[in-house]
């Protein structure tokens, strides 16, 4: 693999006789992947990947769709504190030191004490999902046990504060005997690592259970087995990521071209609209839709700040039940905060705080703080970037470019980091390097832009062929394959028959076209890449904005 990948990371243990005990791994592109999504991961080790009885214990992440990403991955023949620490210790070091800010795992004892040793300072949660699903196992014997299984629920997801946890867990303890009951001894003593109101205020990425190491291992399913060995496995894996990374190129792709529509007219969540990925903006709208159930009125005012009670109406099985929230409102810094902390939990902002923002306040647009880089769609990723052995980079010329300048870069850090004296030499180089590309990049911006929305190209009333043609505005977005792309919105904009010429004569004087070897125009409905490379002339007709479905294709 590193042959292929010069970025590979991978670290063996072996015993004293060279047998292999563990061993870690990890590619160019999730190594670069980290940089953006390894704030919070899930760790997990309950999948047999071959004969010789190694767990697979994935990193996984999660990334701006919402879909889970492979960080690493692990082999290990033993699941105690050493392993761990071995296998921790290996993941930090590939990441350059960089430790994540939160973990989620199960109620492992071994794993616990490991994640202290090597991840001190870590946000650290058991799968709740894990723990509950052992209530039928640990209660079945009690004559009580619906009544028990009830009141452990009620106690777990409806307290809001902690304080309402600690008296509804001794009311359960009194009500129900259950003074003496060592499992729920265990669990109490456990109770910051995994009841609800004492690790919301932690930013989980709306990842609450090991459910997204599991997903990751039903990924797996269908490439590996209990049978497979190392060997095969291998090949595999490389199978399975490429999946995955074509699966978050498809919704790139989705939410590069096409939009959701909003469902109400606030420019609030026309703001998320604009920034999110497809699938967090639904996450958005959902909230905003269930403001509809949420009844605010005014608490108290306290200078700028304003305290208001919101009660939702909240959905049970074939029933509902009011539950009363606050939301705290600073009109001064336009902060707000609900103490469900829904935002400081997932990154989404909920509906009581909607309710407040939108019904009562009228607040037309939000901070930059509440719209998280994490979600966006137009953000640039280095690991877009990386080459990798599942992904070969093909028809992306940026990426390629990207590729060549960091062998090169990499070759003259390895030189360069061997003295003090070099190391600074190289860093002096670079400083300069930096203030003329920026310089370059501004001026070119500047002289030939300036005046043009970014992503905007604007073909002007050019005479081709001795014909005047009407200026057409359309919007410009890096495709999957590197190329740039014309959105495709309804009728034929431009028919197959009326493309002869070439390229630089339609594009107008007043846009800056990038490498029109690489400009394409594609369909965001049936999402079909039309590459114009070898057309020499567009002819646009008077009205309309989209290819016949018919047009949609690739021309030589």
């Amino acid at each position: 693999m590193q042959e292929k990948d010069d970025q590979f990371y991978y670290v063996m243990d072996v015993d004293d006789r060279s047998r292999l005990r563990n061993v870690f791994w990890t590619d160019a592109r999730s190594r670069a992947t980290c940089e953006y999504f390894g704030d919070v991961i899930t760790f997990d080790t309950t999948y047999l990947t071959n004969p010789y009885k190694m767990p697979l214990a994935p990193f996984v992440g999660v990334n701006h769709h919402g879909q889970s990403i492979l960080l690493g991955c692990g082999l290990i023949s033993n699941e105690n504190v050493e392993t761990f620490v071995w296998l921790f210790e290996s993941w930090m070091k590939c990441m350059s030191g960089r430790a994540p800010k939160a973990i989620i795992t199960d109620q492992d004892q071994a794993m616990k004490r490991a994640i202290e040793i090597v991840f001190p300072e870590i946000k650290h949660r058991f799968c709740l999902r894990h723990i509950m699903k052992k209530i039928p196992e640990k209660f079945k014997g009690y004559s009580q046990y619906e009544a028990n299984k009830r009141d452990i629920d009620r106690c777990v997801y409806d307290s809001l504060s902690c304080d309402e946890f600690e008296d509804s867990w001794q009311r359960l303890l009194k009500v129900h005997n259950l003074q003496d009951n060592e499992w729920l001894q265990w669990l109490y003593y456990e109770r910051h690592h995994w009841i609800p109101t004492y690790v919301k205020n932690t930013f989980w990425a709306g990842m609450s259970t090991t459910q997204r190491s599991e997903s990751m291992n039903a990924f797996f399913d269908g490439y590996v087995g209990p049978k497979t060995t190392l060997k095969q496995f291998v090949d595999q894996y490389d199978e399975a990521l490429t999946s995955k990374v074509e699966k978050e190129n498809t919704e790139d792709f989705i939410s590069l071209t096409s939009r959701v529509p909003c469902i109400t007219h606030y420019a609030i969540e026309k703001q998320f609209q604009d920034s999110y990925t497809n699938l967090k903006f639904k996450e958005v709208q959902d909230e905003i839709r269930r403001k509809m159930y949420c009844h605010p009125s005014l608490l108290k005012q306290e200078g700028a700040i304003s305290t208001y009670q919101v009660v939702d109406e909240i959905e049970i099985d074939d029933d509902t039940k009011e539950v009363t929230f606050h939301v705290y409102f600073n009109e001064d810094e336009l902060e707000v905060q609900c103490n469900c902390c829904l935002f400081e939990f997932r990154g989404i902002l909920c509906r009581h705080a909607f309710s407040v923002l939108m019904m009562i306040k009228k607040i037309k647009i939000l901070p930059s703080k509440y719209i998280l880089p994490r979600w966006s769609k137009d953000l640039k990723r280095r690991y877009t970037f990386i080459k990798c052995i599942y992904d070969e980079l093909s028809g992306n010329p940026e990426a390629q470019r990207y590729d060549k300048l960091h062998t090169s870069f990499y070759e003259v850090a390895s030189m360069a980091s061997k003295t003090e004296e070099s190391c600074m030499t190289v860093m002096t180089v670079l400083d300069k390097l930096k203030e003329k590309l920026s310089l370059n990049m501004s001026s070119s911006e500047s002289g030939q832009t300036s005046h043009h929305t970014p992503g905007v190209v604007t073909i002007s009333n050019e005479v081709i062929n001795g014909t005047s043609k009407e200026c057409i505005k359309c919007h410009l977005s890096q495709g999957l394959s590197g190329g740039y792309m014309m959105p495709y919105f309804g009728t034929p904009l431009f028919a197959r028959n009326q493309m002869q010429g070439h390229p630089n004569q339609f594009w107008g004087s007043g846009s800056q076209v990038p490498n029109t070897d690489q400009l394409s125009v594609y369909g965001t409905q049936q999402h079909h890449i039309i590459n114009l490379n070898h057309l020499d002339m567009l002819q646009a007709q008077q009205h309309g904005h989209q290819f016949k479905d018919q047009d949609v294709g690739k021309f030589s």
